[in-house]
């Protein structure tokens, strides 16, 4: 599952790479999340004039009623609305859960190229065990493909309300994976459900591990394949820092509680007015980001 949003060169890069994985039996749910008209015809551009991939178009508004045959590698599903990363991914995920087309799921960030090994690793990890109920891989840098970014998962820090990623391949111990390449099952998907779309981004990857986590399953890393990730170079350093601000409350609050909750609110109160006053004459946009951040956190409801 592909999430494309103006970034049509990495997704037609990501198709590419995946032409050439040791697994045969995917098929590839390719979601625009009401992108610039001219991503979306780059894409298809690219999907007519390509002989290995078959392709069906359909709008989201259609996609209830749609039935897939068997022929088609590639579904495109064009969104009416940018609806973010968990909104987006959401739209294809909801669609295999209502068809149950497939026994696993994976979601790959469109800017990202594969091992050829990678999905075998995958499918290999996730059935080591029963309470296996997500499954990351190793990242590397895309432009410096010898240097580790993650190992593909992470862990939380509750007191300063942080998801921090973890370098150790030796650990077997996780909070949650990284949510540019997340490998589950349709059963688990079915009981632990789809993204909480209020996140719009950041934050959605770990809340959802946590979910998962409260449903009883583990957390694993493949020791097989890797991705070479880009790691967000489209989204401008203000909206990060928004929505990483706004949603690291919005986590804290869905759980946590008593007193590791209070400790948070107290500590990010101080963190955001520290940053408000150190920054308001140097740099005001950051300032203004910072508190809107904060006060949409607090004020808002999230489900």
């Amino acid at each position: 599952m592909l999430l494309n949003w103006n970034g049509h060169e990495d997704t037609v890069e990501c198709l590419e790479s995946l032409k050439h994985v040791n697994y045969d039996f995917y098929d590839i749910y390719l979601v625009d999340n009401d992108s610039k008209k001219e991503s979306v015809d780059y894409i298809l551009n690219y999907l007519e004039n390509d002989s290995y991939y078959s392709h069906s178009l359909v709008l989201k508004n259609q996609l209830y009623n749609y039935v897939k045959s068997d022929d088609v590698d590639i579904l495109f599903i064009i969104n009416d609305e940018n609806s973010g990363f968990a909104g987006g991914n959401n739209v294809a995920l909801n669609y295999i859960l209502k068809t149950k087309l497939t026994d696993y799921v994976l979601l790959l960030n469109n800017d990202t190229i594969v091992s050829p090994d990678f999905i075998d690793g995958l499918i290999s990890k996730f059935n080591e065990s029963d309470d296996t109920g997500f499954v990351g891989i190793k990242h590397y840098y895309y432009h410096e493909r010898n240097k580790l970014q993650t190992i593909g998962g992470g862990i939380i820090d509750l007191v300063h309300g942080e998801a921090m990623a973890v370098f150790d391949d030796t650990r077997d111990s996780f909070d949650f994976i990284t949510g540019s390449c997340i490998f589950t099952s349709v059963d688990v998907l079915d009981e632990v459900g789809t993204m909480n779309e209020d996140f719009f981004m950041y934050w959605e990857d770990v809340d959802w591990s946590s979910c998962v986590c409260e449903h009883g399953y583990k957390l694993r890393i493949s020791n097989r394949g890797c991705i070479y990730h880009k790691e967000g170079a489209s989204i401008k350093s203000l909206s990060r820092l928004y929505y990483h601000m706004r949603n690291r409350i919005f986590y804290m609050k869905r759980h946590t509680s008593g007193l590791i909750y209070y400790k948070f609110i107290i500590y990010i109160v101080l963190f955001a007015l520290k940053e408000f006053f150190m920054n308001i004459y140097k740099n005001p946009k950051y300032s203004k980001v910072i508190i809107n951040g904060l006060k949409d956190g607090l004020l808002k409801q999230n489900k």
